[in-house]
């Protein structure tokens, strides 16, 4: 039997937002998600789902949207702040065709607003990442398993590093360094790395 089901998954990316309720269609999916904190998949059906978020404390209804889900594969719903109040970033969870027995894949997500473009550079001066603008997610690139160490700076100021990460790199695994808005400053960023397994067969 063919499975028609997709997997979603959300990620609370809005720092200045409270806690959320997640809702798709009418039922609640997520009673509670915290400001940097994802949830495990759940299966979802295809076709147009509309997905509600409201306040844990206040009730009040950030946002109703609706989003597609033709594709049979796993998806993070990423919660992030614009100009207008909160928005959701929709990622596709492919598994990357590069990765396997010898190498893990790895992008780059821009998800903080007003940041602008970002270089993503690993420890060296190798540029991964160049200019990610908000909202933009990169494609995948693969690395050997190690540990590897990354800095982020404005888009074309390599002398200025807003912050530095380090990563566990794991063979057949893909990750995505996700920038976000800090918690701590309006100016500043932060970084939080997702993760997933290869689809099994």
């Amino acid at each position: 039997m063919i499975d028609t089901s997709c997997y979603i998954r959300f990620f609370h990316a809005a720092s200045d937002t409270e806690t959320l309720q997640v809702s798709v269609g009418t039922s609640v999916s997520v009673p509670e998600l915290v400001y940097r904190t994802v949830t495990d998949y759940m299966p979802a059906g295809f076709g147009f789902l509309t997905i509600t978020l409201s306040g844990t404390r206040t009730k009040r209804v950030y946002l109703q949207k609706t989003l597609p889900f033709f594709l049979p594969i796993r998806y993070t719903i990423a919660v992030i702040q614009t100009v207008n109040g909160l928005d959701l970033r929709q990622m596709y969870d492919y598994d990357c065709l590069l990765s396997g027995e010898n190498a893990g894949c790895i992008r780059a997500a821009n998800l903080a607003y007003g940041s602008g473009g970002i270089d993503f550079f690993l420890y060296g001066s190798k540029l991964m990442f160049a200019d990610v603008g908000f909202k933009e997610v990169t494609p995948f690139k693969p690395l050997r398993p190690g540990e590897y160490g990354f800095y982020l700076t404005p888009g074309q100021d390599e002398e200025n590093p807003l912050l530095s990460v380090l990563t566990e790199i794991e063979a057949g695994t893909m990750y995505t360094m996700c920038v976000l808005n800090s918690a701590w400053s309006p100016e500043a960023v932060d970084v939080m790395i997702l993760s997933y397994g290869a689809s099994p067969d």
